[in-house]
């Protein structure tokens, strides 16, 4: 395994767990925390991409992160598909899932409030 993708997962759970931290006591983040815990998990995932694309000479353009930040949905899916061939899909499954990890921790954290609270724990 690679360090930076090692690294791309630790800033997926370590904003996972941030923001579930934060939904469970009700409070908002500063507004640079909002922001790391949006963006983190996906500029260590562009990190990787940016790396593992040197790796294997696809995108070797200039502004390749840049291009990537601006357009991250379609781009790798693109990418994964171009150098993992049909197997891609599950490396593009696998990077929207740590990009989406603290929304997704997020959303779980309220639903798992929601229910302790309505059953009277």
């Amino acid at each position: 395994m690679d360090i930076t993708l090692r690294l791309a997962k630790l800033t997926a759970a370590f904003c996972s767990l941030v923001s579930v931290v934060y939904v469970t006591t009700a409070s908002d983040p500063s507004p640079i925390v909002a922001l790391m815990l949006s963006f983190g998990p996906l500029l260590a995932v562009i990190l990787w991409l940016q790396k593992d694309a040197r790796r294997t000479g696809v995108g070797s353009v200039h502004d390749w992160g840049y291009f990537l930040l601006l357009a991250w949905p379609v781009v790798i899916p693109w990418y994964a598909l171009k150098t993992r061939g049909r197997s891609g899909w599950r490396l593009t499954a696998g990077l929207f899932v740590l990009i989406l990890s603290a929304y997704i921790s997020a959303v779980a954290a309220v639903y798992f409030v929601w229910f302790f609270h309505l059953s009277g724990y």
